[in-house]
């Protein structure tokens, strides 16, 4: 028997037209960076991201098939993955770009996440750090050269107060407008960045900038487990794994004990001590500047300022550190004072005030970067 067969005609459907312009709002971090990506208007973001910031480049004489793909470059996750088997390059150091090559090389990754087509126009929102100078910014350019076709580099404490603003609220009479009058206290993992927002970019009298930060914090930690255990040749990394898991101002927690290994064999040690008297500098170092900071402000603009203000960035997750500071700003006799922390999601308003700023921005504001 004989059967007929039939060919089913496929109505071919066309790509989906690539947008003409995407917005993309960066926090370029010195441990993580978080990238938020939007069309002009549009209510949401077409992509949220948070990247380790690190790159690996493959050692010499890695054999085939080590690394996935064959690649010989790997980024965030991926590399931190292989790190056996690349040599680890940060491309920012106390959050200012420390290696342009390695990263223009990260930022042609973030540029590969981006669905745009080959005729699509990408303008980029950076957030910099408070002090970041005209060589900082100077660097950033020469990374994204080609990459991005315009950008606005924003100290990124206002990024973030604008990421934090809720424009719904703004009519309230009770809602304090972060971007009105408010004090940022960004405690990153290269520098901690305080800073007066008052509804125009800061000025340098507005703000400051400290390198004892997050990285600093490893190396205290590290440095006082090594005191106590000698024999323990704790990495800096293993200290920063024990930084983030056991960070805390609360005296009498319960005991905090870290496996390491000493000799080939694992050990529990005690750690909590000294991971809590690191902690206590990193309170005192932000509380004296944040007092400096209080006392240069407008004497009329202060009561309002100390009901905002706002702990951002890694050290903030710190078990304990706002109600600290809180109490420290009350016992040194200030006002009332209020201290609010963002929480686990501070990353992404530094990028969403970016998109925000980039919905905003005049022409004339945007800077070309020649391809």
């Amino acid at each position: 028997m004989k059967t007929k067969s039939t060919t089913a005609t496929a109505t071919r459907k066309s790509a989906p037209k690539k947008p003409e312009l995407l917005f993309v709002g960066l926090d370029l971090g010195t441990n993580t960076s978080c990238l938020m990506v939007s069309e002009p208007g549009a209510r949401k973001p077409l992509l949220t991201q948070q990247i380790p910031t690190v790159v690996g480049y493959a050692r010499e004489g890695i054999l085939a098939g080590i690394l996935p793909g064959g690649v010989n470059v790997l980024f965030g996750q991926e590399a931190l993955r292989h790190k056996l088997h690349l040599r680890l390059v940060n491309p920012l150091r106390d959050g200012i770009v420390d290696d342009v090559s390695a990263t223009r090389d990260f930022l042609l990754h973030i540029h590969a996440l981006i669905d745009g087509g080959e005729s699509t126009e990408l303008r980029a929102v950076v957030g910099v750090p408070a002090n970041a100078t005209a060589e900082a910014r100077e660097s950033i350019r020469r990374a994204a050269a080609g990459i991005f076709d315009k950008v606005i580099m924003i100290p990124e404490p206002f990024l973030a107060a604008l990421g934090f603003r809720d424009e719904g609220r703004l009519d309230s009479a009770n809602y304090v407008d972060p971007v009105r009058n408010s004090l940022y206290i960004d405690i990153g993992a290269g520098s901690t960045d305080i800073c007066r927002i008052q509804g125009y970019y800061p000025t340098s009298e507005e703000q400051v900038s400290t390198t004892f930060a997050g990285d600093r914090l490893d190396t205290l930690v590290r440095d006082a487990i090594l005191q106590a255990y000698p024999d323990s040749c704790i990495s800096l990394a293993k200290a920063r794994e024990i930084k983030e898991a056991h960070s805390s101002m609360v005296d009498g927690d319960d005991p905090v004990y870290a496996t390491v290994i000493i000799g080939g064999k694992a050990r529990k040690l005690s750690v909590g001590t000294q991971v809590r008297a690191a902690c206590r500098q990193l309170l005192e170092e932000v509380f004296h500047t944040t007092r400096t900071l209080i006392a240069r402000a407008d004497p009329d603009s202060v009561p309002v300022l100390l009901q905002n203000i706002i702990l951002t960035g890694g050290g903030s997750l710190i078990k304990g550190f706002g109600v600290a500071l809180q109490t420290m700003l009350l016992e040194e006799g200030f006002d009332a004072p209020r201290v609010t922390v963002l929480g686990d999601n501070y990353k992404e308003y530094v990028a969403r005030g970016a998109l925000k700023a980039a919905t905003a921005a005049q022409e004339r504001q945007w800077q070309h970067v020649l391809r």
